[in-house]
């Protein structure tokens, strides 16, 4: 049955982090611009993840822009759990300018962020993070979205 949640665009992303060796990683679709003045990134993660465990423990995250071209990294990203199944294992990564988190290879860049905040919102917190540093890594590509009936 289509619905107007159907027409909402958005992008897909990795969400990413690391905490005393442990990553972890999501494929979000809930991510927004917060704020202007500092440069703030806000994504929506279900509280359960360990991805928003470590984001919890560590004050810091990634936010990756996938290219459409890259649906395989998105499914490894979204269809397994950071705790039971190694993702890094199954991708080429590198690590962040500054804040030495991992980055997916291929993406199209990426934001650093440190922690500032989080808010309880239904099933989801959202972090609220400051980008201390971004990078556009390819020029060329096209940013993945995300349309329901293509994923679920």
């Amino acid at each position: 049955m289509k619905s107007v949640f159907d027409y909402l665009v958005q992008g897909v992303y990795i969400v990413s982090t690391e905490f005393e060796n442990q990553m972890a990683g999501l494929t979000a679709a809930w991510v927004m611009q917060s704020s202007f003045k500092p440069p703030m990134l806000a994504v929506s993660l279900g509280p359960t993840r360990r991805t928003a465990e470590l984001i919890e423990k560590s004050g810091k995250f990634t936010v990756q822009v996938l290219d459409e071209i890259q649906r395989q990294v998105a499914e490894i990203f979204g269809y397994h759990s950071s705790r039971n199944f190694d993702k890094f294992s199954r991708v080429q990564w590198s690590r962040s300018e500054k804040l030495g988190l991992p980055i997916i290879e291929g993406v199209l860049g990426y934001f650093e962020c440190e922690l500032e905040g989080r808010l309880e919102s239904g099933d989801h917190v959202i972090y609220n993070g400051k980008i201390i540093n971004h990078k556009l890594l390819k020029k060329d590509g096209r940013p993945m979205r995300f349309l329901m009936r293509d994923w679920f």
